[in-house]
């Protein structure tokens, strides 16, 4: 019995060691998506809770390459900062959950930031 669950434990464990700076940036960012659903930061958020839980699922998913997590960190900058762009734009609807929509649009661009800074250690 021992020897089954010894191969799922090095698996897991080679999986986590090829994990760069970029693919843990985009799993935490994911798990904090997922997390905030259940445990609001701000009661202002009034935020999509199905928004915020497909936004996480997907950066946890897309966090096991590194050309994925690249592309989720572009997605939430276009995505969210259309949201934000939106918002800004009609000014007299400008509600106080914009600044989740930034902060989440801000974390696009960390990504895609980290993605430029590794690109060239990875040859990709």
């Amino acid at each position: 019995m021992a020897g089954k669950g010894a191969p799922k434990t090095k698996q897991t464990r080679k999986l986590f060691e090829r994990f760069g700076k970029l693919q843990w940036a985009v799993f935490l960012i994911g798990v904090f998506h997922v997390v905030t659903v259940l445990y609001p930061l701000f009661p202002f958020d009034t935020s999509g809770k199905l928004l915020r839980f497909c936004t996480g699922f997907l950066g946890i998913v897309m966090a096991r390459r590194w050309d994925h997590a690249r592309r989720f960190g572009i997605a939430l900058l276009v995505g969210y900062g259309g949201l934000v762009f939106a918002e800004l734009c009609a000014p007299e609807t400008l509600e106080p959950v914009t600044l989740i929509y930034g902060r989440t649009a801000l974390s696009g661009a960390f990504i895609i930031l980290l993605s430029f800074k590794h690109q060239g250690r990875l040859g990709t």
